[in-house]
């Protein structure tokens, strides 16, 4: 198992990725409201925003981050109003599948509780041993 962690608080998350790793990252929505998922890293090295709204695990991005320790991700959705609000997060893993990892964070905004408005996931495969 690798080192990987997530740490959530209100609508902010801590991660912590494996050292050196290639790292796919996807977010995607399940809600009419647009949301925002912003990534960045103490370095300054990645620094991205993913926005957008839909149905059906809708992409609204991803990209690879590569030999990044330590990234910061913050939630938010845009209301009737236009109005940016934080999300509420829950989070899980790192799951370890074989070589395949799985980290994934949750944004829910309110509206049904069912934690899936959206969604940030880290993969990545470590080698065989």
């Amino acid at each position: 198992m690798s080192d990987a962690y997530v740490f959530v608080k209100g609508n902010a998350a801590e991660i912590s990725l494996p050292d050196g790793a290639t790292v796919n990252v996807k977010v995607k929505t399940n809600s009419s409201s647009p949301q925002t998922v912003k990534l960045t890293s103490k370095d300054g090295e990645v620094d991205q925003v993913f926005t957008g709204s839909g149905e059906r695990n809708a992409v609204a991005g991803q990209t690879t981050i590569t030999g990044q320790r330590q990234i910061f991700a913050t939630f938010e959705y845009s209301a009737a109003d236009g109005q940016a609000s934080p999300g509420k997060l829950n989070s899980g893993g790192p799951y370890e599948i074989g070589t395949y990892n799985l980290m994934v964070i949750v944004g829910e905004n309110g509206d049904d509780a069912d934690y899936n408005d959206a969604i940030l996931e880290f993969s990545w495969h470590t080698p065989k041993k």
